[in-house]
């Protein structure tokens, strides 16, 4: 009976509690707030999942355009142009996308541009581009557009 009597005299004490209800409502949205912002941890993280993931065409495209830049500023460099080719079978790709975890090797580098006759800007050219993309000489060509 001692166990009774004292779970009569807690809900007693639950009753005389004034707004109770308003106590009880809190307590609930403040679990739903809770249930709501764990989702929403796990949601985020699986959407930045995917975007861990881009066009090939769009990576090539970017380190393309970087490599114009830092050729073009070269003194006696002009009217820059690069074609960088992919070692694919080297390279996590699916459905024309690479994951950016697993970026493919460079396979190959052309730059054509005006002043690269001078055998010393030519060299600078394809000590930069061999400096920006980390490959090795045989890989990579010079010419001049003039």
């Amino acid at each position: 009976m001692n166990e009774k009597e004292s779970k009569f005299k807690f809900w007693d004490k639950l009753k005389k509690i004034k707004h109770i209800e308003i106590y009880i409502a809190i307590l609930f949205i403040v679990i739903l707030l809770l249930i709501y912002l764990s989702t929403t941890k796990t949601t985020k993280v699986s959407s930045s999942n995917n975007t861990n993931e881009i066009t090939i065409s769009s990576y090539i495209d970017n380190l393309e355009t970087n490599l114009e830049k830092t050729l073009s500023n070269i003194a006696g460099v002009s009217n820059v142009h690069v074609m960088i080719t992919l070692d694919m079978t080297s390279a996590n790709v699916t459905d024309s996308k690479i994951s950016l975890d697993g970026m493919p090797a460079i396979k190959g580098v052309v730059v054509t541009a005006k002043g690269v006759n001078d055998i010393s800007l030519k060299m600078k050219v394809l000590q930069a581009v061999e400096a920006v993309l980390e490959i090795t000489r045989g890989n990579i060509q010079i010419l001049s557009s003039e």
